[in-house]
């Protein structure tokens, strides 16, 4: 077989989103398939804001100015984008998703609800699949684990249930939805690895 042809066969990689709510562990799972998959593609976002210490371009986001953001926007490059408080830009890039995947590589990236209903109106249905991380307890508890990463307020946790009770409905939109039990990590990355190789 000539390379062009066996070029031919490679068979087209998968985008795999994941969403849930706050605390239920989406950080925590993607930071575990990164280290045990070498092989997968994990793209940041693209960003305005200025680096954080410690942040390093290309791995915890694309940092550019916001001429070369709005520019992008014009040029469609990115897949959905937001301003959010303070006027600073945040959006996810077409190019480090499609390319990957034309590899035949899997492309993992966390997208909130917004962001995802973005992208599923612009990608081939065919070149992603979807997983939204349910909490498999009662929001009490997901509550608590809120609670549990850092200090917050009475009224600052009522309106993140409140988003969490609006993610939560939008589930059903999703390919597959995954329960997270509490302090189960290990349960939820095997899960979750079970649903992707189910597409490679």
């Amino acid at each position: 077989m000539s390379p062009k042809n066996k070029a031919l066969t490679i068979k087209r990689g998968k985008i795999i989103f994941v969403s849930g709510p706050s605390g239920v562990g989406k950080g925590t799972l993607i930071n575990a398939l990164r280290e045990r998959h070498l092989d997968w593609v994990f793209p940041p976002s693209c960003t305005t804001r200025k680096p954080r210490p410690g942040e390093k371009e290309g791995e915890t986001y694309y940092f550019i100015d916001k001429d070369d953001f709005d520019k992008k926007i014009e040029a469609g490059d990115f897949l959905e984008y937001a301003i959010v408080h303070g006027g600073n830009r945040y959006g996810t890039l077409k190019k480090p998703l499609l390319d990957p995947i034309k590899e035949g590589k899997t492309v993992v990236r966390e997208f909130d609800v917004q962001g995802f209903t973005q992208a599923r109106e612009i990608l081939d249905r065919a070149d992603y699949v979807s997983i939204f991380l349910m909490p498999a307890e009662s929001l009490d508890i997901l509550a608590q684990r809120i609670r549990d990463r850092a200090p917050i307020t009475d009224t600052e946790l009522e309106k993140r249930m409140e988003s969490v009770q609006k993610e939560v409905a939008k589930a059903p939109i999703y390919d597959h939805i995954l329960k997270s039990y509490d302090g189960e990590i290990e349960r939820l990355i095997v899960d979750a690895e079970a649903i992707i190789a189910s597409y490679q």
